[in-house]
């Protein structure tokens, strides 16, 4: 039953994601919003939303380690095995604008989580959980990030996201949504992501009791790889049609918003614990993001070819093993 529910609230809570996307783009298309603009906002928000709202629902539950871990799981996921399988079907290209910024910042992201969550190491506080203060900073981090993305947006940009939005956006201005009809994809949306946060949470915690596996290996293992399975089938789907800029954006964009909006808020309604063997999630994802700046930035290669995307699937396979053996 807990297996089924977990399965349910992933599911609608997915499903509402997408109402909402449907909707709030086809709001912000009659209000003569330009596509890119959407894409850096609507879309942005839309497709993370099953992330936020579990971990709105673990923290108000007091469910810390459920929350990291669904963050962890997520982004672990998303730059190592959805990347690594897109690779084995197309080699991906990265954009100039990609190495320069996105990879940059998605390792401060990755990179920031263990810096906040470690004052005992920093400041000598006895303390290894990410307070409030530091969702002030990710939140301000996640600012800068959407200002810069909305910003090159009104310049017209092609930008990794927006880009991908905009082919989103012509598919809906082809669907012709009524204000009222996208007005009550927006409701059902929002109730979909409520309603399925619940079922996803109340389901890991079932699962945890009835395994004997504690929140955080249920939020790596399986709620993070289930609220990023959209991305996974997004960008087979995009890598098949040669679309790599939209994986590449798609992994990145999603790791940013995770940690400097969804673990931001999470922060701030309450403090979350870092312990050791999250503390090893959060250095086994640096060094994944670290591996890949230095192939992009460093090592000047511009595609992420075949070989790298097995090592990024085999690295994310011992991840896996190791998580469910902690």
């Amino acid at each position: 039953m807990d297996a089924l529910s977990t399965l349910a609230g992933l599911l609608l809570a997915v499903l509402g994601a997408k109402l909402l996307v449907d909707g709030g783009t086809a709001v912000a298309k009659r209000f003569g919003i330009p596509s890119l603009v959407i894409g850096a906002t609507v879309v942005a928000f839309g497709t993370s939303m099953p992330e936020l709202t579990v971990n709105v629902h673990s923290a108000l539950g007091g469910s810390t380690d459920l929350a990291l871990g669904n963050i962890l799981g997520s982004n672990m996921f998303n730059i190592a095995f959805i990347l690594g399988v897109s690779a084995l079907i197309v080699p991906l290209t990265v954009s100039p604008d990609s190495a320069a910024k996105d990879l940059p910042m998605c390792l401060i992201s990755a990179v920031v989580i263990g810096v906040a969550g470690n004052q005992l190491y920093f400041d000598h506080i006895n303390s290894h959980e990410l307070l409030p203060s530091a969702g002030i900073l990710f939140l301000f981090f996640f600012g800068i990030t959407m200002y810069y993305t909305y910003r090159e947006a009104q310049g017209g940009a092609t930008h990794k996201r927006t880009t991908h939005t905009a082919k989103i956006d012509e598919r809906h201005a082809a669907q012709g949504l009524s204000t009222g009809r996208a007005a009550a994809y927006v409701a059902a949306g929002l109730v979909g992501l409520v309603y399925g946060g619940e079922l996803i949470v109340d389901g890991a915690q079932g699962l945890a009791r009835g395994f004997g596996l504690s929140e955080r290996v249920i939020g790596l293992a399986i709620v993070g790889p289930g609220t990023s399975f959209p991305e996974l089938i997004a960008s087979i789907v995009a890598a098949r049609q040669g679309n790599t800029g939209m994986v590449i954006g798609n992994v990145l964009g999603s790791n940013m918003f995770n940690v400097f909006f969804t673990l931001g808020v999470t922060s701030l309604i309450l403090p979350v614990p870092l312990d050791l063997p999250l503390n090893q999630v959060v250095i086994a994802n640096a060094a994944v993001t670290a591996l890949l700046v230095l192939w992009v930035t460093v090592l000047r290669r511009p595609q992420i070819g075949r070989p790298l995307g097995v090592v990024l699937v085999a690295a994310y396979v011992a991840f896996m093993a190791v998580s469910l053996h902690g």
